[in-house]
């Protein structure tokens, strides 16, 4: 992890140029290139690459600065799913607010940003079935007619792992059923709401792969919520997993989560400031501390098995 957030950080130093560009649904992003030439391995040759011809970063909006934490929250977990990213200052933009910085991966966009991402499209009641034949497991293929996903079956206990610690629902639990949601909350704005009465047919979303990579996930559009009190916690997004990764788990157990949370994001100097400094970062992990309690006493209270998952 330090590798990547000391690369990433070099980048930004190196602004040489900006551009704009889009790709399907989404709105334009700006991106910038980095003088340095390091070899990545989660950059592959697609037709996507001649957005950036060096190492480049998508600049967010300052009210994206979740991606952040989720970055190292990730990295502390084990479970190296996110994209690198930093908290930088523009001058040229957000009237110069702190903002998110990712790296930019064209292996998200096998086909070219006008196809969009690699992207795993399936409904509740198929994500549920898939979960229980474990797709991939012991890397048996599933037969044709089973309705497997390309994804492997440990990726979902990763992510529901993930999800839950930051109260991330826009990908398993878009229409917010398993929560109460706000009046200014996206799924009631849309009237996503309203599709809780079937939810077995509800899209997943958000679900993405790199191209070359379809058996593994990539955690994109990490907007957690820190304000979400324990008695409205999103449980839905934890149905049908029955098993949780070890080294995850692990970290939770062994109380040394602030640790490793406060050595990682002192690192982003520009993030911890913008979050009121140490006493900010604190609130923040006091947080996610809390909702590991509550997931740990689930797994106690639910048998979930606790296995390593090196796939």
């Amino acid at each position: 992890m330090l590798n990547q957030t000391m690369w990433i950080c070099r980048l930004v130093r190196t602004l040489l140029s900006r551009n704009e560009v889009s790709h399907g649904d989404y709105t334009s992003l700006l991106i910038f290139e980095g003088e340095t030439s390091v070899s990545l391995g989660n950059q592959r040759d697609t037709q996507g690459n001649n957005v950036c011809g060096g190492q480049c970063g998508v600049i967010s909006s300052p009210v994206d600065t979740t991606e952040v934490f989720a970055f190292h929250l990730d990295r502390v977990l084990g479970l190296n799913r996110t994209l690198p990213a930093v908290s930088r200052k523009f001058s040229f933009l957000h009237d110069g607010l702190p903002g998110p910085v990712l790296l930019w991966d064209a292996s998200l966009y096998p086909e070219g940003l006008a196809a969009g991402r690699a992207t795993v499209r399936m409904t509740w009641g198929e994500y549920q079935s898939s979960l229980k034949q474990k797709c991939w497991h012991k890397n048996i293929s599933p037969k044709p007619d089973s309705g497997c996903s390309t994804v492997h079956h440990y990726e979902w206990s990763k992510l529901a792992l993930f999800d839950f610690l930051l109260q991330i629902h826009n990908r398993l639990d878009k229409s917010c059923c398993g929560f109460r949601p706000r009046q200014e909350d996206v799924c009631v704005e849309l009237g996503l709401d309203a599709e809780c009465g079937n939810q077995k047919h509800i899209q997943l979303t958000n679900i993405i792969h790199r191209g070359h990579d379809p058996r593994h996930l990539v955690f994109t559009n990490n907007k957690g919520f820190f304000d979400r009190n324990e008695d409205n916690l999103d449980f839905r997004l934890l149905e049908g997993i029955k098993e949780l990764p070890e080294s995850a788990v692990s970290v939770l157990q062994s109380k040394r989560l602030r640790e490793k949370l406060l050595q990682s994001l002192f690192l982003d100097e520009t993030y911890w400031e913008s979050q009121g400094g140490r006493q900010g970062i604190d609130k923040l992990i006091d947080v996610i501390e809390r909702r590991a309690k509550v997931l740990l006493t689930y797994i106690n209270a639910h048998g979930i098995k606790v296995i390593t998952m090196n796939v």
